[in-house]
This record gives structure tokens, C-alpha cells and sequence, in this order.
């Protein structure tokens, strides 16, 4: 059943654009509206997902509740630390609905024993984020992902997800 959230979400998102967000260098069809401001608009604090982005799309992919799937372009691999050392591919791809991120390829993050293990999915839970990876699931509160951190270059790291 929709809940008025997903009213909301859903009308604004139909508002903003008639089928594709893209945001890029280039021309933006929506100017007025970053990757980071839609991340709020599903209940994620900004800082979730680092800068640069080269370019980004979201598509509808379900009505009820409102989910879309998304494509974020990085110029390169992209390396940031939050919590642990995180992996961003050149493309990084999910779906995205209210409060829940899933079904992610293109991520990883770096644990203690210097293992990089694929993140499937990110939940928002009160204050925290529960990341699910592919060997175990972390808590963490959302302030550490407020601020909008910077990518670090570096190489490629083999994809074996999903």
C-alpha cells in the first residue's frame, strides 16, 4: 500500500523530469537538481555517494512503491574513506526507493583484514545505515555520511558482485 511518502516521492519525481534525470558537465535538462539532492529526496543524507560524478541517470523501474533504477558515472575509479576504505567503479549501478538502496554493482569497501567485499545494499533505519555486504552487515549513523567527500583516484579493482 502507498504510504504518503511515496505519494510525494513520486509526484515530485514526475514533476522534476517527464522520464530521465541526467545531470553531466554538459547540458543538464534539470539544472536545478544534483545527485546529492536526490539522494535526500529518498531519505539518504548527501554524502552518501562521493564527488565528482561525471554524470548520472535515473529511470522509473516500479510504481508502488515508487523505485528507479540508476547509473552514477565516475571519470575513474574512485576512492573515498568513510568508515573503511570505499571502492567506487567507473560505473556504479542500483535501484533506489524510499529509504532503500539495492541491488548494487560497482561498489566495494575495504574491511580490516584488507579484504574488498562487494556492498549489495544500503537501508535507512531511524538515525543509521545498515550496509549490506556480501559476508556480513554493518551499522552506521548517518551523520558520517552528511558531508560530501572527494574521490581519490586509483586503480581498478576486478568485479566479481552480484
Amino acid at each position: 500500500m502507498a504510504t504518503a511518502s511515496h505519494i510525494l516521492l513520486l509526484l515530485a519525481l514526475i514533476a522534476l523530469t517527464p522520464s530521465t534525470l541526467a545531470a553531466s558537465p554538459n547540458p543538464n535538462p534539470n539544472p536545478n537538481l544534483n545527485l546529492h539532492q536526490l539522494l535526500q529526496l529518498f531519505g539518504f543524507p548527501p554524502g552518501l555517494i562521493p564527488d565528482p560524478v561525471e554524470a548520472f541517470t535515473i529511470s522509473p523501474a516500479g510504481l508502488l512503491p515508487p523505485t528507479f533504477n540508476f547509473t552514477i558515472h565516475f571519470k575513474e575509479p574512485c576512492y573515498v574513506q568513510y568508515v573503511y576504505l570505499n571502492y567506487f567503479a567507473p560505473v556504479f549501478t542500483g535501484k533506489i526507493t524510499f529509504g532503500k538502496i539495492s541491488g548494487l554493482r560497482g561498489h566495494k569497501n575495504q574491511f580490516p583484514s584488507g579484504e574488498w567485499i562487494d556492498m549489495y545494499d544500503v537501508t535507512v533505519v531511524g538515525q543509521n545505515l545498515v550496509f549490506k555486504f556480501a559476508t556480513t552487515t554493518v551499522t552506521y549513523d548517518r551523520s558520517l555520511f552528511e558531508e560530501v567527500k572527494t574521490c581519490t583516484d586509483g586503480p581498478p579493482i576486478a568485479d566479481h558482485s552480484n
